[in-house]
Order: C-alpha cells, then structure tokens, then sequence
C-alpha cells in the first residue's frame, strides 16, 4: 500500500481529555497533518463542521458531559453535516454491547480501540483514506442524492478495483432501493448472497419485498436477518413496521422491547414502543419508553415538544384508573418543567399539556387545582395564547368539576 500523503488532508479531532488530545494531535502532526481543528465538545464539533469542511473526523465516544460520541455521530448524519466523501473513525475505550451496538446503527467509517499505537493509526487512517479515493465518484454522487450516477460511478469502481465490490454492491442495491428499482435491487442482493452471506444483503433483500408489498417473505428474510446477525438491531424496527401493517400491534411491541434490550440508545425506537403501547392501553410500557425518550433528547437532534408531550399523555392514560404513585407523580412534574420551559409558546402543545393536568388532578380528586388549570386554559384560549378545548373535553371536565 503506497503512504498516505495526509498533508493536504484537515482533521477534525474530537477528545475531551486533554492527555489524549495531546497525544492524538501529535500523531497526527508525525503523519502530516498540517491542518488540525481541536474541539472538546459535540456542541464544539457541530459548529466546526457546519461551517468548515474535513477530510478526516476522530472522535471519542465519550466527550464528558452532553452529548456522547454516538449522540454526535446520528446529528450529524441526520443533519448531513458530514459528506459521505468524509471519514469518520470512532474512538473507544469501551467496548460494552450497548455502545458498540448504538455506534454501529449510524455507521461510523472504522473504530479504534484505545490505547493504540502511532502506527495502528495510521495504518487504519491510510486503509480507510484510500478506500474513500477510490470511491470518491461514488460518494459525491451520494452526496446529491443522484442515485443513478451513483449506481454508473460504483459499476465503474468493481471494474477498476474488483476487491470494491462488496461496498459498490451495497451501495448500488440501497440505491436502486431509493429509485424505487425493487424488482433490480432485490436481484443484486440475491446475487450477492450467493456468493457471500452478507448482513447487509439480507437486509437489502427484505427491505425489497418489504416495498414490493410481499409482507411474509419480508418477514422471513427480517428474522432471518435477526437469527445470523444480533448486531443489525434495525432489523427489529422493520419486522415491528410489518407486523404493525399486519395488525399485531402487541408482537409488534414485543419485537421491540426486544430490539430496546439490545440498543436502548435510539430516541426514534423508544418513541415507537410508546405509540405502540399507548395504542395498546398499555400505558406502562408507554410511559417508560417516553421517559427514555425524554432522558435521551436532552442531547438530541430529536429534541422535540412531542417527546415530552407523549410522556405527559402516557402518565396521564395510567392516571385514568387512579392517581399516579409519587414517582410518578415526581416524573409528570418534571417533564412539565420541561415543557414549560421549551416548548410552551405553542398553542396546541399548551391546551395538550393543560389537558394532561387536569386529568392527573383529577385523578388524585382534586378538583379545585384542575377547575383553576381548566380556566387557565380557557383563559389563554380567549387571548389566543392556547387552542381551544374541544367540546367533548369541555364537557366531560365539567361534569367532572360538578358543573
């Protein structure tokens, strides 16, 4: 393998450490690296990278307080603040399941495990390096979303360096995936896995008749996919999407449960298992799964009203048959805050969340504090600050008020 020329190249180092900020940096700089931005935070890096371009990302998995090294890596990929033209290795000195499992969802290029030597680095930096120039076609194509072009570029690469081929058939299948080409993407996933059993190409290949409305196949070939290969937790979210399409919602919540157990870190996961459940009437699962999601959107890019609404709205379906315990009850209160201070200059989220109370109030038979939150709510609806109740809630708080 020829050496990297890494001089041209900007690194973006992400360490909260100072000992092995220090002694990355130096790393870097004996490769060659003339350009090295530093940042010492996720909230540091995403600045840096919405307003500067890398070659190359190193970043730790945990950053201190905040947000950690996966919760960075799903905002940038869900922000697309890092073309795939980039390269991103994860630093670890953890090697938990959870961790392993919640980085590998959003792909980073490679990991590293600390400690490693000047020379693994770079051995792994220049692999990875030249993969990326030799796709480079490919991911720029990527990076516009022009999925034809991207399919002629990676037909071109297998031409010129067949050892590619595993990485241009992925990308070729997800793209005819995104064209909408089902019947062709699911014959290269086919063909790959005559030759070789790979994860990915299971996936492609249920996630085909998935599209194609060819639910059981999907099925089978999702659970095929989560026998083989405990690691492809999305699995999980695609077989619970069937069986919600097939009317099991309670499999379906069962399923994911399961994929929870095996990466608790995903947000939009956790959300699922709460709408499932609240469908359900099954509260309970509801309001855990919630409060998950609450505790996890503090650093998130999903970091929306809805979250803490629904955690509201699960605790007030568990006070329908009677008050809530004190954690509960603390659990409410501090979601509340939350509210309050984020996401309350919005009408509909404020007349939800005035509901909300008023039926957990209501639960402890305190009638005096819901009637204030009911014309409170009134109050601010006549001034326009809240959406109106509807006539249903209306009258069904009044009858419980004895009015």
């Amino acid at each position: 393998m020829a050496q990297q020329d890494f001089s041209k190249k900007k690194a973006l180092l992400i360490e909260d450490m100072a000992e092995a900020r220090i002694m990355q940096r130096k790393m870097l700089t004996d490769f060659g690296f003339t350009s090295i931005d530093i940042a010492m935070k996720a909230e540091t890096a995403i600045e840096l990278l919405r307003n500067r371009t890398f070659d190359v990302i190193l970043s730790d998995y945990n950053l201190g307080n905040g947000k950690d090294g996966q919760q960075l890596l799903e905002e940038v990929r869900h922000s697309k603040l890092i073309p795939n033209t980039a390269t991103y290795l994860m630093v670890t000195a953890e090697t938990s399941i959870e961790m392993v499992m919640g980085a590998i969802e959003y792909q980073p290029d490679g990991y590293i495990t600390k400690p490693f030597s000047q020379a693994v680095l770079q051995r792994r930096l220049s692999k990875l390096l030249e993969t990326k120039e030799k796709l480079y076609d490919v991911n720029v194509a990527l990076d516009s979303n022009n999925y034809e072009e991207a399919i002629a570029a990676a037909k071109r690469v297998i031409k010129k360096h067949p050892a590619l081929i595993g990485k241009c058939e992925r990308v070729i299948g997800e793209s005819l995936l995104e064209i909408k080409e089902y019947k062709k993407a699911l014959s290269l996933f086919n063909n790959t896995l005559k030759s070789r059993k790979m994860p990915w190409a299971l996936f492609g290949k249920a996630k085909s008749y998935f599209f194609m409305g060819e639910l059981e196949k999907a099925e089978q070939n999702f659970r095929q996919l989560m026998f083989d290969n405990r690691f492809f937790v999305s699995a999980y979210d695609w077989l619970a999407k069937i069986q919600v399409v097939q009317g099991k919602p309670e499999e379906a919540q069962a399923t994911l449960v399961e994929a929870i157990g095996r990466s608790p870190k995903n947000i939009l996961r956790q959300m699922e298992l709460g709408k499932i459940s609240l469908s359900l009437n099954d509260p309970t699962t509801a309001e855990m799964a919630y409060r998950r999601a609450v505790f996890l959107a503090k650093y998130s890019c999903y970091n929306t009203a809805e979250v803490y609404l629904k955690h509201l709205e699960s605790l007030a379906r568990i006070a329908d048959s009677g008050p809530l315990l004190p954690r509960q009850k603390d659990n409410f209160e501090s979601t509340l805050k939350k509210v309050h201070e984020s996401f309350f200059d919005d009408m509909e989220s404020k007349a939800k969340t005035y509901s909300y109370e008023i039926d957990v109030y209501l639960a402890e038979k305190d009638t005096s504090t819901s009637k204030q939150i009911f014309e409170a709510w009134l109050s601010e609806a006549t001034s326009g600050g809240a959406t109106p109740p509807t006539k249903k809630q209306s009258s069904a708080y009044n009858k419980a008020f004895g009015g």
